[in-house]
Formats: C-alpha cells, sequence, structure tokens
C-alpha cells in the first residue's frame, strides 16, 4: 500500500540527492521538486496553490517554468480554454518530459500538448526527441503567433 507518487512543492537543491534516493528506496514517482502545480480537471483534481478552478478541455499544458505556466493559466482562463492537464514540472528528478507525454498521449481526454521547454539537455531527453518524433507536431519559438481558436479546447 501507500502513495505510487508525490509531489514536491519546494526543496532546496542540497536536499535533490535524498529526496531521489527515498523515493526510489520507496518507488515512488516524483514530479519535482519545485513543481507548483498539476491541475487536472476532469478528475476535479487541484494540485496547485490555484483557487480558481479551470475548465474541462482537450488540451493539455507542461511548463518547466512557474512564470509561464501562471501567465498561460491566466490567459486561458480569461479566454475560457479549458484543460485535461496543466502541470507545472519543476525540477525534474524523476518524472520527465518524455514520463509526461507517454502518459499524456494515452490520455482519452487530451487530443492537444502544449509543451514550454526553457531547458531541453538532449543526452537526458533522448526518449522526448524519439516520442515527439512519432507524433503530429507544429513547433513555435518565443515570439512566433500561432494561429489558434478556443474552440479548440472546449468540450
Amino acid at each position: 500500500m501507500g502513495s505510487k507518487a508525490a509531489i514536491i512543492l519546494s526543496s532546496p537543491p542540497s536536499q535533490f540527492l535524498k529526496l531521489k534516493a527515498l523515493t526510489q528506496q520507496y518507488n515512488i514517482r516524483l514530479l519535482g521538486p519545485n513543481s507548483l502545480r498539476i491541475l487536472a480537471p476532469w478528475q476535479q483534481l487541484n494540485a496547485s496553490f490555484s483557487p480558481i478552478p479551470i475548465l474541462k478541455g482537450k488540451l493539455a499544458f507542461i511548463s518547466q517554468s512557474a512564470a509561464v505556466s501562471n501567465i498561460i493559466l491566466d490567459w486561458a482562463q480569461q479566454r475560457k480554454i479549458g484543460f485535461s492537464y496543466f502541470i507545472a514540472q519543476g525540477n525534474t528528478l524523476d518524472i520527465d518530459i518524455d514520463d509526461l507525454l507517454d502518459f499524456l498521449a494515452r490520455a482519452n481526454k487530451t487530443s492537444t500538448i502544449l509543451l514550454y521547454i526553457s531547458k531541453f539537455i538532449l543526452e537526458k531527453n533522448i526518449y522526448f526527441v524519439i516520442k515527439i518524433k512519432t507524433l503530429s507536431y507544429r513547433t513555435y519559438t518565443t515570439g512566433t503567433e500561432i494561429p489558434f481558436s478556443s474552440s479548440q479546447c472546449i468540450t
């Protein structure tokens, strides 16, 4: 019994190795540390500091940046855009982008995945590169206008 996963909201880098050792010892998957949120409105899950519920939708969002995730969440709420999952990843000690993509690609309420990647280490994320090649995708860089309609995300 026990927990299969944990979200660590805050931890100094000096504790990262101990956290990783403990999660491996007890076979617990770890999101974070310094993950600010995971929202899953279809499951009525709000593991975040935000008291405002988000709308249900088909768009999943993953961000490595807490600041960008706050901006996107505010932007989406103003436009009534819903999400299947909304994840602010934080530091990556265990669960990383390829794990999240694997999960979201199989989620039946997700039709589109939006990523904000601020740091990308090819050697560490080679499985992410392989996974993204198997999916239909478009890439945009910062400052690029993205053709987007909120009707694409609302159920």
